[in-house]
């Protein structure tokens, strides 16, 4: 699986020792001490270069697992409005992402991340050559969205076109007074994501962003969340970039059984890209808007649908349940839970379920009053 890490490059400063004053040195020195000096300082030089690169390695493996434990927790919710937002220069990469999930290359380590890297590369070339600048749409479309959703809700916003580190950068610096705060975004994984070799593409995006206080620099409002991409790609995203949240994929969200269906299809499957990237930004306004129970309820429902796809947990999804004696609708009703009520499946018998209730008591119950598994969260 394609996914961006921080590269760490240590920098060391190497003296030479080839000066003059090196060899004016060396001459006062009997040959049979310099050849013992020199043989040992060569043993030196190699176990210091064992050393380093032991050491660079730790750099890095410290900075890939450090960059999920050192973010803060996430604040989906703006807690007080803020009326005059600036949206700096969108965040993005030029590689279009169409990835799909393959064991065979992830078991490969390196050489599979390569080969893995060159196979997004070209189906990133493949597609644009049909479909145009998909990246340029993507980032426009959702600036745009964006800015439309918070009109809508009342929030004065406007994009710069300014790189977020140039707000502090000379004059711009002073001017910062006048900006409410800013929003800078960062864009992921826009493009195609298929979780296996056999399950279909479908629209896909990760979106990270923070709303920032210019002055104080402190942060009101920080969320990333992922539309398309399936359970396990999203955990490992996390060991990288710390909490993240899934959103289901939006109504009637359409998916390509290949690679060669999107090739062929590149007005379609664009515009149902950019219908995802939209759906994205709107997520992001309710938020900015300090909508915290539609963002809670959101978060909780995919929440638990990961709950079901981890384990044999079922959560009711309707009020006044009914859990019977037997697999059968005319069987006695034994017991009535409440909607938000989890049971553990026991066994299954065509459309019913063997449950377990929180209880401890046991009955059937059919499958249709049970939250359904959204086939982009579960693994």
């Amino acid at each position: 699986m394609q996914i961006a890490y921080w590269h760490t490059k240590p920098s060391y400063s190497w003296a030479s020792s080839e000066g003059k004053g090196e060899h004016s040195y060396a001459r006062s020195i009997p040959p049979y001490v310099l050849r013992q000096r020199n043989l040992h300082s060569g043993g030196t030089t190699k176990m210091k270069l064992i050393s380093i690169k032991r050491l660079s390695l730790c750099l890095v493996i410290l900075a890939l697992c450090s960059c999920g434990v050192t973010k803060k927790p996430l604040q989906p919710v703006l807690e007080k409005r803020v009326q005059n937002i600036e949206i700096a220069k969108i965040e993005t990469g030029n590689v279009l992402m169409i990835q799909q999930v393959n064991p065979v290359i992830l078991a490969m380590g390196s050489t599979g991340q390569l080969l893995d890297t060159a196979i997004v590369a070209q189906r990133a070339h493949e597609y644009k050559q049909a479909a145009g600048p998909v990246n340029q749409m993507c980032t426009e479309m959702f600036e745009k969205s964006l800015l439309k959703a918070l009109a809508r809700k009342g929030i004065a916003a406007n994009s710069s076109g300014k790189r977020y580190w140039d707000y502090y950068k000379g004059k711009q610096k002073e001017q910062n007074g006048n900006i409410g705060a800013i929003l800078r975004i960062e864009l992921k994984n826009v493009g195609f994501w298929s979780r296996s070799m056999v399950d279909a593409y479908r629209p896909s995006i990760l979106v990270m962003a923070e709303l920032i206080e210019p002055g104080s620099r402190k942060v009101l409002y920080s969320d990333s969340f992922t539309l398309g991409i399936d359970m396990t790609s999203t955990k490992v995203m996390m060991a990288l970039y710390g909490e993240i949240n899934m959103l289901p994929a939006p109504r009637n969200s359409k998916s390509y059984k290949s690679f060669a269906k999107l090739v062929k299809n590149p007005e379609q499957s664009r515009n149902a890209l950019l219908k995802t990237v939209s759906a994205a930004a709107r997520h992001m306004a309710k938020g900015l808007n300090g909508e915290g129970r539609f963002i809670a309820k959101t978060y909780a429902k995919t929440a638990a649908q990961v709950q079901i796809a981890t384990s044999n947990d079922l959560i009711v999804n309707v009020y006044n349940a009914r859990t019977r004696k037997a697999p059968s609708i005319r069987s006695q009703i034994l017991y009535k839970v409440n909607k938000g009520h989890v049971m553990t499946q026991m066994q299954k018998k065509g459309e019913w379920l063997y449950v377990r209730l929180e209880n401890g008591k046991k009955a059937w119950a059919h499958q249709s009053i049970f939250l359904k598994q959204d086939e982009t969260i579960i693994n």
